[in-house]
């Protein structure tokens, strides 16, 4: 077998411990992930101001497009906010914004999308 120059071993090393480090990250994410998403807590949370759009959608089980229509936002409108910014920023109490995100939610759900 032929001897490979050093650098090529450490080079070949950092790329193995790169990946593992790397797969490990990513494994741990989505172990955390699923354990705290399949926690019954987490399902159907009531909604309250500090919640962002994308996790009110993950609760509920509601895809991100009709969460933002619900909610009355476009992609161009910084949708990571949380629902008290929105609100905030549409000028409107957060318990309206509320309301129609839940009545988005149920005419999500009553078209058979549950």
């Amino acid at each position: 077998m032929p001897k490979q120059h050093p650098k090529i071993r450490w080079l070949l090393r950092g790329a193995f411990v790169l990946a593992l480090g790397l797969t490990l990250f990513f494994g741990a994410r989505l172990a955390l992930n699923a354990f705290y998403w399949t926690n019954p807590a987490h399902i159907d949370q009531t909604m309250e101001g500090w919640m962002p759009l994308g996790y009110v959608g993950r609760s509920w089980d509601v895809p991100r497009a009709v969460m933002m229509e619900a909610a009355g936002v476009t992609a161009n409108n910084r949708p990571r906010r949380s629902l008290e910014m929105i609100a905030r920023d549409e000028g409107i109490p957060l318990s309206v914004l509320i309301a129609r995100i839940q009545d988005g939610i149920h005419a999500y759900r009553e078209h058979g999308h549950d």
